[in-house]
């Protein structure tokens, strides 16, 4: 259900209380222009079925006549200051388009020169274009249901108004007249909720639109630039990796063709794989490679060269070993000369050599 506010002079009694009586205009079918949350303009159609519904008119009956518009009243509200009247009686169909009711004032003082009447009701709202006497609207209400009657500054029906001769009028006015205001609702996301005028609120709600759009556009650059960091962090591991491998190959590339040349092997064009297995036959193993496995053929390699390893760490003893036992043979010759050479010197009266 939405919520409006409409509204109408009154040629009125005024009672030996002072109250004022009368049986005004208070609204009419035709075409309204509202103010949406956005502040646009939108253009509604009450048809005259809507307006002299027998539902409709009887909620009329005993609705309060307030200071101005409060929003939607009730009896849990602080109405203090608030109500100035009420409407005694159901709607009436005056003519082809306006409604009338009749009205009762007691806080003449409360109104002050104010005259005319505006209606705070809920309609339905049909969403359906049109066009009435050459005017066009944007939508239909349907449903109308009141809720209160104001005395305002300035209504919104045209002819709703109370109809007070210019004599009795001077009689209601105060010191300092009122300026009425419509207020509505500023809603944050605490739930805290103030009154302030409607442009202020239309200005809120773009203000706390933007800013929700930038919040979200800033939490999409934060997760692009989230998910840039990891996919830069991954591009680093993924190169270091890539590297440390290709220093490996390269590495392990030098000793195979490092191996090779010590046994005379051609390695140029050779890959990896084909290497190996030249070298495993060149060691003495005839093994046959064909639709082996890389592992396989890397096992035999590693095999074969542990093997050569050993054999070659062997031959390297022996040959130490008698390389140590020559030597000690020359050097047992070399000590026998020298001492038959000191003694022959004695012999000869020399004297030795310091």
């Amino acid at each position: 259900m939405s919520i409006r506010y409409d509204s109408i002079t009154v040629k009125a009694d005024v009672t030996a209380e002072g109250w004022i009586v009368d049986k005004p205009v208070i609204t009419r079918a035709g075409i309204f222009s509202y103010h949406n949350a956005q502040g646009k303009v939108v253009r509604e159609y009450r048809p005259a079925e809507e307006v002299f519904s027998a539902d409709s008119l009887s909620s009329l009956r005993a609705i309060p006549i307030t200071d101005g518009h409060r929003g939607m009243v009730n009896a849990t509200h602080d109405l203090d200051n608030v109500i100035v009247g009420s409407v005694m009686s159901p709607g009436e169909k005056q003519d082809e388009i306006n409604v009338v009711a009749d009205v009762v004032i007691h806080n003449v003082k409360r109104i002050g020169a104010r005259r005319e009447l505006s209606l705070g009701y809920i309609c339905s709202v049909e969403d359906t274009p049109g066009e009435l006497n050459g005017q066009r609207y944007d939508c239909i209400q349907r449903n109308i249901r009141y809720n209160h009657l104001a005395v305002v500054h300035k209504g919104r029906a045209g002819n709703a108004r109370l109809r007070l001769d210019a004599d009795d009028a001077s009689s209601f006015l105060v010191e300092t007249d009122m300026v009425e205001v419509t207020l509505s609702k500023v809603r944050f996301d605490n739930g805290l909720e103030y009154p302030a005028a409607p442009e202020v609120v239309v200005r809120i709600d773009e203000l706390i639109a933007k800013l929700k759009d930038l919040q979200t556009r800033a939490d999409k650059f934060e997760g692009e630039r989230d998910a840039a960091k990891a996919e830069l962090s991954k591009m680093v591991k993924d190169h270091e990796a890539a590297l440390k491998a290709e220093r490996s190959a390269a590495k392990q590339r030098l000793a195979l063709e490092s191996k090779a040349d010590q046994l005379s092997i051609k390695f140029d064009g050779l890959s990896d794989r084909e290497l190996k297995e030249a070298i495993v036959k060149k060691l003495g193993n005839d093994l046959n490679f064909a639709e082996r496995s890389d592992d396989y053929v890397d096992s035999a390699y590693d095999l074969a060269i542990s093997h050569d390893d050993a054999k070659s760490k062997t031959t390297s003893k022996q040959k130490a070993a008698t390389t140590a036992k020559q030597d000690s043979k020359a050097g047992g010759s070399l000590s026998s000369m020298d001492a038959r050479a000191k003694m022959i010197a004695r012999i000869r009266g020399e004297k030795e050599a310091a």
